[in-house]
Formats: C-alpha cells, structure tokens, sequence
C-alpha cells in the first residue's frame, strides 16, 4: 500500500509525540531504517516538509488569520480572535497589517469569518444605496 507523505508525517508524529527524548530518537532513527529498507528515503524530505501541517491536525490546531489597518497588541489580538469563538492559545494565530482595511480588524478560521472593517461596513453601506 502506497501512503502520502501527509500520511507518513502523521503516523510519525503520533509515534513520537509524547515520547522521552531518547524514545523519540529510536522513533526516529526507527522509521528512517524503514524509509530506507521499503526505497522510500527519497520521501523523507517531503514527509518532513509535511510535519508542522500533521502536527496541526493530529493537535486539532487551528490556523487563525487577523488582519488590521494598524497593529494592535496582542491582548487586542486574542480579544479579536476570540469574535470567532476560539481562544489565543487554542489557534495558531498570524497577525497582517492591511492597510487597504481602513479600520478595524477581520479575523479569519478554518470555518469563520468576522469582519468589522471600515472598508466592510463601507461597501454594505454602498451596497444598501445601491439597492434602495
């Protein structure tokens, strides 16, 4: 059976993850002899490449995005982050100055987005002349 190199990332992720430093070296050295012996070896660089995204799915981390006109502090990004119901330390949490928003924040999840930007409420506002 052929898997990914998601696939391979995962499952030595999970072998490793809560092993005592010595235990994660056999781990690894372990499933390298293994890559090797199945002429897999060639994969390890994109199993490795993969690792940080398994970690996330395996952990159940989520990957949020918070954009703001100006920076903000990050109490007043995990008050932000919290407008989709999630906590700072629940998320992964990348923070972008986007001019273009005018004013005030949007905040991007997996599955949610909130956005309370000037740029926003002035396209609805536009949107609302437009219609009426």
């Amino acid at each position: 059976m052929i898997y990914s190199s998601t696939e391979y990332a995962e499952a030595l992720y999970l072998s490793i993850r809560d092993k005592s430093d010595s235990d994660t070296k056999k781990a690894m050295t372990g499933f390298v002899a293994s890559m090797e012996k199945r002429g897999l070896i060639a994969l390890l660089p994109e199993v490795l490449k993969a690792m940080p995204a398994a970690i996330k799915k395996v952990e159940g981390t989520e990957d949020v995005l918070v954009e703001t006109a100006h920076g903000i502090s990050e109490k007043m990004t995990a008050e932000a982050v919290r407008a989709i119901g999630k906590e700072a330390d629940e998320v992964e949490i990348t923070s972008r100055v986007n001019p273009e928003l005018l004013g005030g924040v949007r905040v991007r999840g997996k599955d949610m987005l909130y956005d309370a930007t000037l740029k926003d409420r002035l396209n609805r506002l536009n949107d609302a002349f437009r219609t009426s």
